[in-house]
């Protein structure tokens, strides 16, 4: 397998399916387009419309390799195996995350715990704030509704002194 970088913005395993997609149908697109090519077919089609991370991803592949439909294939077959090879964590947060901080957290996660880890994005009002982290069996909570509920006791004292 050709090693290769996803980009941050291809966080989760929905993320990947999702390039998968986009790829398949580029993959569809330059075949038919290799084709035309070799028959002396002169019209060419609109080349499909790609996300950004699609784009970025066939940039640094045609850096490494000229893009053929042999390669696409290797692509995304890399990329299938990346999938089911990589590890997965689970980030909670009490509202949906900007991109901005996605791209962050992803960043720190591939840094930090395995550059190809796959990062899914959950939200959960009920936490109040903070953040609760899963990977594999174990539940990282530094969520405010678990410090509140871990100081219930003292939230009396507190409320006397208001």
């Amino acid at each position: 397998m050709m090693r290769f970088k996803l980009p941050n913005s291809v966080a989760s395993s929905q993320d990947l399916s999702s390039l998968l997609l986009d790829l398949h149908e580029y993959s569809r697109w330059f075949e038919h387009e290799s084709i035309k090519k070799n028959v002396n077919a002169g019209h060419v089609s609109e080349t499909p419309k790609l996300s950004p991370s699609a784009v970025e991803l066939l940039q640094s592949w045609e850096a490494k390799q000229p893009i053929t439909v042999q390669s696409l294939d290797q692509l995304m077959n890399n990329l299938k195996e990346y999938g089911h090879n990589s590890p997965s964590v689970t980030i909670t947060l009490a509202a949906p995350p900007l991109n901005s901080l996605k791209t962050t957290l992803v960043s720190w996660c591939r840094e930090n715990i395995a550059p190809n880890i796959l990062v899914n994005f959950q939200f959960n009002a009920n936490l109040l704030g903070g953040i609760i982290l899963r990977y594999g069996s174990r539940v990282f909570d530094w969520s405010f509704k678990r410090q509140i509920l871990a100081a219930r006791d003292k939230f009396p004292e507190v409320l006397r002194r208001v």
